[in-house]
């Protein structure tokens, strides 16, 4: 290469490099003029990070409020399938025939279900068991579509039994212990002859047990009046028990003098006061007698009571003797109607029970 060539490229670089040096000039002045046109320089928006601005939806004046959505509530499970409830006795529910006994308000029932049918000597084996309770026990079966006593119906075999154990009597309530006793037999029983059997729960059983001798309690009065010789007169017993027999009374194999009603229930007895001074009272003279009647054993209390103080009147007035209360104070007309409301209070309130006075539920739990 000549010098001549060596020149004209080094003329041609420096001739390159004026005018890279010039376009970067007007460069920056262009950039000048725009940033004074427009404001300050903005960031690339591809390389320079972006900073967080709050994002405000566009409005149309102010917005009331609105209440939070609640979250949808989740689907509930399908509740699982349950098996079918053992039959309740109400399930039975039958009329009761002319010789039940049988009543859920002074027994605890349990009901037995057997598709074939229980014969009577079947059931030998359960009545012995349950003899053994200190309460009356009774079982039934459904006969013409009636509850009726197994013992003494002419049918020799049921699918359909109730048995039940008296709750409370005279003694007092049955204990749990005792129901539970009585459950596990009617279900030993029921389970031996391949049947079911719904027994009430013994809590349960017990609790209307004691209620029920509560309403006993209350309801368990004896009405008394009294006869004694005036200026401590004494009366003959032969004498007494002429005049029983002249007014219609009888003689019982025990000696006792009771006056009956139509029905051959017992109205009211007549027996020797108890005189508590006297510490060997005589068998041959009393030195008082007295007429009592068992209230929730008569059908009829008022009208008992108003034939037996006329009985007792009709005594006095023929042993020479004075009708007294139990303080042996007078009993007038005023104490006599006193004893008829007191009378008549209990009367409505075992109405009121389900056990009227002198019915068979009556004389059953007052036994």
């Amino acid at each position: 290469m000549t010098d001549l060539h060596i020149a004209l490229i080094a003329l041609g670089a420096v001739f390159v490099l004026a005018v890279i040096g010039f376009n970067a000039w007007q460069e920056r002045k262009a950039k000048g003029r725009a940033e004074k046109a427009f404001g300050a320089a903005r960031g690339d928006a591809l390389f320079e990070p972006a900073k967080p601005v709050e994002r405000r939806e566009p409005t149309i004046g102010a917005m009331p409020p609105v209440a939070p959505v609640a979250p949808a509530a989740e689907p509930r499970p399908a509740p699982e399938p349950r098996p079918a409830p053992e039959p309740q006795a109400e399930e039975l529910e039958a009329p009761s025939g002319p010789a039940a006994e049988i009543s859920s308000r002074i027994d605890t029932v349990a009901v037995i279900l057997a598709d074939d049918p229980i014969m009577k000597e079947q059931l030998d084996p359960l009545a012995a068991t349950l003899r053994a309770h200190s309460t009356p026990v009774h079982i039934e079966g459904i006969v013409e579509e009636q509850w009726q006593p197994v013992e003494s119906s002419a049918r020799g075999s049921w699918r359909e039994l109730r048995v039940g154990l008296q709750l409370a009597s005279r003694a007092g309530p049955l204990g749990e212990e005792e129901i539970e006793r009585f459950n596990a037999a009617i279900a030993d029983f029921a389970a031996s002859v391949s049947a079911v059997s719904q027994r009430e729960a013994p809590a349960t059983a017990a609790a209307r047990a004691r209620d029920l001798d509560r309403f006993c309690a209350d309801a368990d009065i004896e009405v008394a009046v009294n006869v004694i010789g005036q200026f401590g007169a004494t009366f003959a017993a032969t004498r007494v028990k002429q005049l029983a027999l002249e007014h219609g009374m009888s003689e019982t194999a025990s000696g006792a003098l009771v006056s009956f009603a139509r029905d051959g229930s017992a109205e009211f007895v007549v027996r020797r006061l108890e005189d508590p001074a006297s510490k060997s009272p005589s068998a041959t003279y009393y030195s008082g007698i007295t007429f009592a009647l068992d209230l929730p054993n008569v059908s009829d209390p008022a009208g008992t009571l108003d034939d037996m103080i006329g009985v007792a009147q009709a005594f006095a007035g023929q042993l020479a003797g004075q009708l007294v209360d139990d303080n042996r104070r007078p009993l007038t007309e005023a104490g006599i109607a006193s004893i008829r409301r007191s009378l008549e209070k209990i009367v409505q309130d075992m109405e009121a029970h389900g056990v009227p006075a002198g019915s068979p539920l009556a004389r059953r739990l007052f036994s």
